[in-house]
């Protein structure tokens, strides 16, 4: 019984931490200004911080993780923070009933919102089990944060509310390379 139990542990977090080491799926999304980019082909020459969010269940979360990453990679309002060119985006997945909402949003956003962030905000509008599915986005009431390697590939994957323990791993991985 208790080898069953460790193997279900040890299936368990590798199933959770699969998407690690794989590349980051293809996601065509839109910025405010009506800028294309193509996840991950347009970013690999650097690393890329990358956050989704698909509910407004995870709004809190995903909120949470923009002004500490915009202030340390985009802004680079730290003492050390000149250390890293990564490329950042923030990305809201507007799905099923939910697509025909993207637009005002979009709008609402050009209008209310600090037009500095704008190239770093993407919009998609489309499909998202296949995104479930290779990023494991499997709890709408979650954030989720990927950092691509230069190659596009995941190095590391995390959800839920921003910490500064997480911020550090994203930091130790950039800087080790």
């Amino acid at each position: 019984m208790r080898v069953l139990f460790i193997l279900f542990c040890v299936f368990f977090y590798a199933n959770t931490q699969a998407q690690t080491g794989q590349e980051f799926p293809v996601l065509i999304g839109q910025t405010v200004n009506g800028d294309v980019i193509d996840l991950p082909e347009a970013v690999q020459e650097k690393y890329t911080l990358v956050g989704i969010a698909y509910s407004k269940k995870s709004q809190e979360q995903f909120e949470s993780w923009v002004n500490p990453v915009y202030n340390k990679f985009i802004a680079k309002t730290g003492m050390m923070d000149d250390l890293y060119d990564i490329n950042t985006y923030f990305i809201v997945l507007f799905t099923g009933a939910k697509k025909s909402a993207m637009d005002g949003v979009m709008k609402r956003m050009k209008a209310k919102s600090d037009e500095n962030i704008f190239p770093y905000v993407l919009f998609y509008k489309g499909d998202i089990e296949i995104y479930q599915q290779k990023l494991k986005l499997d709890d709408k009431c979650k954030a989720y944060v990927f950092l691509l390697n230069e190659q596009g590939q995941i190095v590391y994957s995390g959800s839920g509310i921003h910490t500064k323990k997480k911020m550090l791993e994203i930091e130790k991985l950039i800087l080790d390379d």
